[in-house]
């Protein structure tokens, strides 16, 4: 029997790198100038807020529905619950496929596809809120850079969540959510486990359950891609001057597998460039019913292309080849000026 109370959710903690080493090389007094930096820091965390709260109000279908958020201190915690898709009775996980009602509701009778309320249109509203995620991962370090700060570091998990009333009769989606545990957890584990550096990890389960929306799964493929940055000049290849070096290569990280209160989790390092463009795989989709230039002609066969291999992705001879690998929405970036309107 399902419970209504208990809901299958995503979360997200993003966190600023090494904040509480900065406090204490202040002596843990952020009175003095190096301690006020520190605290300065917390800044760019509101910017983002305020960035997506107007964004928000201005496109709201760009935005999973339900979106929850807060800050606390030096951490930003995001969250959603997820209609229409959880895990088979006696699971915490997804299992990847499809239940004979849920096949039903996915079209109608006619054949014609019905998004509104179905495990597509769920994989469509994780697919956002992974979205907004990257791009305000994005913005923070972004920040952070401008000023030296070493960013912050991003996890992205799943879990099941119990509607807890607060005493003022609120459903508090903080509370009872093992969703932000998971993310948790995984963070605190931290480089020991693998999660290194100033990058965005996501649990595996998120990704399935974007696979369920077809045009953000096409996106998602290519977030799997992660750009190492070469020099211009390799010092010991002379190369005719009619000829362009390679500015970088492509490589796929290593999936991260942990024990997080006594279950396995895959977490995977993803191209957050890559994943601002979930928020607009509606958009991208509208290409279709208009005349196109080269550049969106490119983007719609990505969005009904498989996803191509590592070989491939680094001998491709144009940036429009794979346009998911350089496209990248900004979250300071209005949405007309995105699209060049």
């Amino acid at each position: 029997m399902i419970n209504p109370d208990v809901r299958w959710s995503c979360a997200a903690q993003i966190d600023l790198l090494g904040f509480s080493n900065h406090i204490m090389v202040a002596n843990c007094d952020i009175r003095t100038e190096t301690g006020g930096q520190a605290i300065e820091r917390l800044n760019s965390l509101e910017k983002a807020i305020q960035l997506f709260e107007n964004e928000k109000n201005e496109y709201p279908q760009l935005y999973p529905n339900g979106l929850e958020y807060f800050r606390f201190n030096d951490a930003l915690f995001l969250g959603i619950d997820i209609e229409n898709l959880a895990p088979p009775i006696g699971q915490t996980r997804l299992s990847g496929g499809f239940s004979i009602e849920q096949l039903r509701e996915i079209s109608k009778q006619d054949g014609k596809s019905d998004p509104s309320g179905t495990v597509a249109d769920a994989g469509g509203n994780v697919a956002k809120f992974l979205g907004l995620v990257a791009r305000i991962h994005k913005y923070i370090n972004a920040c952070e850079f401008e000023k030296s700060f070493p960013g912050c570091r991003t996890v992205v998990a799943s879990g099941l969540r119990k509607c807890f009333n607060t005493r003022k009769g609120k459903d508090d989606f903080f509370s009872a959510n093992f969703s932000i545990s998971t993310a948790y957890e995984a963070e605190t584990k931290g480089s020991s486990a693998g999660i290194k550096g100033n990058h965005l990890y996501v649990e595996d389960d998120i990704a399935v359950a974007i696979s369920y929306c077809q045009p953000a799964y096409a996106i998602l493929g290519f977030s799997k891609f992660v750009n190492t940055k070469s020099s211009l000049v390799t010092p010991y290849e002379y190369r005719h001057k009619e000829t362009i070096p390679p500015r970088s290569t492509w490589s796929v990280s290593s999936s991260i597998e942990m024990d997080i209160m006594k279950k396995r989790h895959t977490f995977r390092r993803l191209n957050t460039s890559v994943l601002s463009n979930l928020q607009l795989f509606q958009e991208y989709e509208n290409f279709k019913h208009s005349e196109n230039d080269e550049l969106e002609k490119q983007v719609l066969n990505s969005l009904n292309s498989s996803t191509p291999l590592l070989e491939d992705v680094n001998k491709k001879s144009k940036i429009t080849d794979y346009p998911f690998l350089s496209l990248r929405f900004k979250l300071d970036m209005d949405l007309p000026h995105f699209f060049g309107k």
